[in-house]
């Protein structure tokens, strides 16, 4: 007997939209959900890893003395060099991917969430885009609320390096504003949840 492979809907938007706060309110629903971001840590901090040594290789002043990415150079060496944020994204994108991938085949469900915020740059395979969207106020305030040691300029330039709100939306399949309360989130977590599981099941 064939096993289906969960569809993927891959849940996105702008740094401090509110992707994750989504995602919480899609497994608090059942549904599983995997954070890319979270994958690529597992990758680049580990120094035996093929990615993490390419990392080295063409980053070394980015590494601890252990041979994982130093920690805080996402938002200080690569938060303010694109080019380099650019070559990081695409060395562990394959390794991330993989872990996706696999990690989707081993789960029961009709759909599987991926949270990430580069799936647009990053092409993620996706049956369905969902774009949490926010206004770049909120989104600035929420980056300030979780990382209180940084500066007004490094916010400005981490919203700045990513893609304009307007690229997301056109690529979305559908839109989550992000804008209201908890309560909001969830009411329209709960409705694109049954869309989903009418389509899906």
């Amino acid at each position: 007997m064939s096993i289906t492979r969960p569809k993927v809907l891959v849940l996105t938007g702008g740094i401090g939209s509110g992707k994750s706060t989504f995602a919480r309110a899609f497994e608090a629903l059942g549904v599983p959900c995997i954070d890319a971001d979270a994958l690529a840590r597992t990758v680049h901090q580990d120094p035996e890893h093929p990615a993490t040594m390419h990392i080295a290789r063409a980053f070394p002043h980015a590494m601890a003395p252990d041979g994982s990415l130093a920690r805080g150079t996402l938002r200080t060496i690569f938060a303010l060099d694109p080019a380099a944020n650019e070559e990081l994204k695409r060395i562990l994108r394959p390794a991330v991917l993989a872990l996706a991938d696999d990690w989707s085949r081993r789960q029961q469900a009709p759909y599987v969430v991926w949270e990430s915020a580069l799936a647009m740059d990053q092409a993620l395979p996706a049956t369905r885009v969902l774009v949490v969207d926010s206004s770049d106020r909120n989104r600035a305030a929420r980056i300030a609320l979780r990382n209180p040691d940084w500066t007004g300029a490094q916010v400005a330039s981490i919203i700045a390096m990513q893609l304009p709100r307007a690229d997301y939306l056109a690529r979305a399949d559908d839109v989550a504003h992000n804008d209201g309360t908890l309560d909001d989130v969830r009411a329209l977590t709960l409705q694109l949840h049954h869309r989903y599981t009418d389509l899906w099941s």
